[in-house]
């Protein structure tokens, strides 16, 4: 087989799966989306320079900056976006497989089986790696770039500091490389107490150098400062701050974890798309499929157990790097169960998306060790039958976009907006930033609440004879514009 041939089958699954996001970035887009694409578009044009998100003073501001030489060269769109998000999903997915392969010692075919989880996920879950409101699909980047450093202490304390600011959840790889180098015996050695403390000196001044970048940021907008921002924390006190233990509220969140978070992150529960934001007629999942995951999980783990093979003959498996992605995985787990007071919810899935990895790390550790044929087929038939289950909505949803793609109703209403010639007006958050990105600020909405960019609200305060107010509430005097869209005095 060609060397190129499975990069690029890895290649053209990941595009498939992100390609309606990509091509109709509509389809999945909100104002928490817009404010990054508007970070961008003012960074392209010098008009600001944000280093987090506007608004706050924690969760760089990474994708706007990716996004903003784009903008430049492409003009500003959704799509264009989004590109950096394809590639970081690319990258994921290809040094994923290269990982499982090298560390591994698995054929390139076992090795992408292995890691089509995240290649091949379920149509919600793509959907968030296709988010471009910061820090969804990152932390799966920094934590297989902080295996693939973890042997130079520079480089690793950079991509530990950087993903770390970036989203906290990045903590979790730095905790499962700790653990790994504990289960070798080399934590508490001389070269292990250097290299970790090179690392946390590395890591420290990335995160001394960014507060003080901080300092000259615009917090809030073009012709804004740090100070002009409804939050003074950083990424360590957000952390402590979210801290809540409750052995009781614990206990219900791992039932609702099994029963909610997992079937709606694996794809197995059936859920209409829209229950993820998504513009679409399409559901995911398939009743009575949510076990297929957790047989798997426990497939992998029997066939671990009772193989007394580790590899091939001479040249022994070291499943370092599988524990490393299951070590990763429980840990966001656990963070999400035990620090959040066990406040499991479909809407607050995007604090454990990296129990996708613990799946990888089983299924690789499986296929590198597990030599039962009875066992083997059995994984076989459970891994396809839950792959297949994650695959048919995505070909729907393909078609869906390419014969008959839905019309957003916030698309509806700018162009309602624009036929009425409107160029100035107040809207709650959801509203307002998505209007302002999508028109490129041809049209100028002030959000009511939070207010990000104060210079919309500048602007729209100039504006008093022109400006509309936009409520999803009927009100004296007002029209209706779209459904449950009306303007108003």
């Amino acid at each position: 087989m060609p060397r190129w041939i499975i990069p690029a089958i890895v290649i053209a699954i990941v595009f498939a799966r992100s390609a309606v996001f990509l091509l109709s970035p509509e389809s999945y887009f909100d104002s928490d989306q817009a404010i990054v694409g508007l970070m961008a578009k003012h960074l392209s044009e010098l008009r600001a320079f944000p280093v987090f998100l506007y608004g706050q003073t924690y969760m760089l501001g990474v994708e706007a900056w990716l996004a903003a030489p784009l903008f430049v060269l492409f003009g500003v769109s959704a799509t264009v976006l989004k590109l950096p998000l394809l590639a970081m999903n690319l990258a994921t997915a290809l040094l994923l497989v290269f990982m499982l392969r090298r560390d591994m010692d698995l054929s390139a075919p076992a090795a992408t089986v292995a890691a089509l989880p995240f290649i091949l996920p379920s149509v919600g879950l793509s959907a968030v790696l296709m988010d471009s409101g910061g820090g969804s699909l990152e932390p799966f980047l920094y934590v297989v770039l902080l295996w693939l450093t973890r042997q130079r202490p520079l480089l690793l304390g950079l991509v530990f500091g950087i993903g770390f600011i970036n989203r906290e959840f990045t903590v979790y790889g730095l905790a499962a490389l700790v653990a790994v180098d504990a289960l070798d015996r080399t934590l508490f050695t001389r070269a292990a107490v250097l290299r970790w403390g090179r690392t946390m000196a590395v890591a420290v001044a990335v995160f001394v150098a960014i507060q003080g970048l901080k300092q000259f940021s615009s917090g809030g907008g073009p012709g804004t400062t740090i100070r002009d921002t409804f939050t003074r924390s950083n990424n360590l006190a957000e952390l402590a701050g979210r801290m809540c233990i409750s052995p009781a509220k614990t206990m219900t969140g791992a039932g609702r974890l099994v029963s909610v978070h997992w079937p709606a992150l694996f794809g197995t529960g059936r859920y209409p798309l829209t229950m993820f934001s998504i513009e679409s007629g399409v559901t995911q999942g398939m009743a009575g499929s949510s076990w297929l995951p957790a047989a798997l999980a426990l497939l992998s783990i029997a066939g671990i157990a009772g193989s007394r093979v580790t590899g091939v003959p001479g040249s022994p498996v070291r499943p370092r790097v599988a524990q490393y992605l299951i070590l990763t995985g429980v840990f966001s787990v656990a963070g999400y169960l035990f620090a959040r007071c066990g406040e499991v919810s479909f809407y607050t899935m995007r604090y454990d998306l990296l129990s996708v990895l613990a799946i990888v790390g089983l299924s690789a550790w499986f296929l590198a060790t597990a030599r039962s044929t009875v066992l083997r087929g059995a994984w076989s038939v459970v891994f396809v039958a839950w792959m297949a289950v994650a695959a048919v909505p995505h070909v729907r949803f393909a078609y869906e976009y390419a014969t008959h793609p839905p019309m957003p109703a916030k698309e509806q209403l700018i162009h309602v907006l624009q036929a009425q010639g409107v160029r100035y007006g107040t809207a709650d958050y959801w509203l307002a930033y998505y209007i302002d990105f999508r028109t490129r600020e041809e049209m100028i909405f002030a959000a009511e609440s939070p207010q990000r960019i104060l210079l919309y609200n500048r602007i729209v305060a100039e504006h008093p004879g022109e400006a509309v107010r936009l409520s999803r509430r009927s009100c004296e005097g007002g029209t209706a514009l779209i459904d449950g869209v009306y303007r108003c005095p």
